[in-house]
């Protein structure tokens, strides 16, 4: 890894745009591009259909990732994202030859592991969203408006029938060292699940705590941020590394 910039790709949770990762870009720039990955229905790539299931997805992201690794990268995904992004990396192996220094995985069980979660992307409309409300992986923002909800509603939906129908054997380790991160406090993940992730990878594994819940880094994201420092720079002088910036707002 040549240490002077690596391309970290982020897919975004359930209901999500990946503009919630722009700020990033500033803040751990130039050592580190940050480079959100949007999903179709939302942000920039609102007029498309969600898509509810995960093959035409997957041809929908993987060649856009493949074209972008120019430089050593990594991969992050919190909640369903992370799935997401363990999947981009082993059809990146795969069919491109490509091996991500570092994949990350946040705020979610290792996907072999039996779900804890009553499934809910089957109920109808009103009682779907009163459900997703509350539930503990869709940040309370995206309710933050009486009508949001319900323009959010086809993203939601396609968000969970992924999410609720994917089926992972343990065929598909990848050669990258994967890191597991989670909230002190997320009782979404417990110690275990979090742990599980250790075989998804052909390499090293860790698991890390960070302080805060579900969605610790929107509270505070200088912990995650310096992971991704500490695990994707180098610098030439030793016991050195830059820090991330401060907010300016």
């Amino acid at each position: 890894m040549t240490g002077t910039s690596v391309r970290l790709f982020c897919l975004p949770y359930a209901g999500a745009s990946a503009g919630v990762y722009l700020p990033w870009c500033e803040r751990l720039q130039p050592h580190i591009a940050v480079t959100p990955l949007e999903l179709p229905g939302r942000g920039s790539r609102m007029r498309e259909e969600p898509r509810r299931r995960l093959e035409p997805l997957l041809h929908d992201l993987v060649p856009t990732v493949a074209r972008l690794c120019d430089r050593p990268f990594a991969l992050y995904g919190h909640g369903f994202g992370a799935v997401l992004a363990y999947e981009i990396a082993a059809r990146l192996e795969w069919d491109h030859e490509l091996v991500a220094e570092r994949l990350y995985v946040s705020g979610y069980p290792a996907p072999h592991l039996p779900p804890r979660e009553e499934p809910i992307g089957h109920l109808p409309d009103e009682e779907f969203l009163a459900r997703a409300g509350h539930h503990p992986r869709i940040h309370p923002g995206t309710f933050g408006e009486a009508g949001l909800a319900r323009l959010q509603l086809p993203v939601l939906r396609a968000d969970f029938a992924l999410a609720e129908s994917y089926e992972e054997g343990l065929d598909n380790t990848v050669h990258a060292p994967v890191t597991a991160l989670a909230g002190q406090d997320d009782l979404t993940v417990r110690g275990a699940e979090l742990g599980g992730w250790r075989d998804y990878t052909r390499r090293s594994f860790r698991a890390r705590r960070l302080p805060g819940g579900h969605f610790h880094w929107h509270a505070d994201e200088r912990p995650l941020l310096n992971v991704f420092v500490d695990d994707l720079t180098r610098c030439n002088a030793a016991h050195n590394r830059f820090p991330v910036a401060e907010r300016t707002f």
